[in-house]
């Protein structure tokens, strides 16, 4: 008579090939998920030029090298510096020595000066900047502002009310 074993105990069962590849798509998935999220490949992290319009009134300033254009008697050449929210400096320009006579079309800033600063190299994909210029009052800039083109500036002085501006804090 043959004699047959008989066992209580479980036998492994090893898992279907299936799952386990589930598992493992899934730990990926969530990997390159957190590495997209760090990463923000969306963002627009080139350096890029910053271009700021001034405008000075006419009794301070003086006529420029050639018709048309206009210099500074007071404040001229300060340095506009962006940083970043630490407060880290990322770039910085002088404000130009000359400038242009705005003409009529430009409304109650007719026959004032204005100065166009660049600024390059300033890091983007940070969202908000710190700019201060000559040294002074900090202001809150978003990147969208910053990258608004010079000729969108240049159209938005003409709308520009006297009443709507302070002199200049240092």
């Amino acid at each position: 008579m043959e004699e047959i074993q008989v066992s209580l105990g479980k036998t492994p069962q090893r898992r279907p090939r299936g799952v386990r590849n589930v598992i493992v798509a899934g730990g990926v998935t969530v990997a390159v998920g957190i590495g997209v999220a760090l990463w923000q490949p969306w963002l627009d992290r080139a350096p890029f030029t910053v271009y700021q319009v001034a405008v000075q009134d006419a009794e301070y300033t003086r006529p420029g090298s050639s018709p048309g254009t206009c210099v500074r008697t007071s404040a001229s050449e300060e340095e506009r510096v962006i940083l970043d929210e630490e407060g880290t400096r990322l770039a910085s320009a002088r404000d130009p020595r000359e400038g242009e006579v705005l003409g009529p079309e430009f409304g109650e800033f007719a026959g004032a000066c204005l100065f166009v600063a660049r600024i390059d190299g300033v890091t983007g994909g940070l969202g908000t900047y710190v700019m201060q210029w000559g040294g002074g009052t900090k202001h809150t800039m978003s990147e969208e502002d910053l990258r608004e083109p010079l000729e969108a500036q240049r159209e938005r002085v003409k709308t520009w009310k006297r009443e709507n501006f302070q002199p200049a804090e240092d």
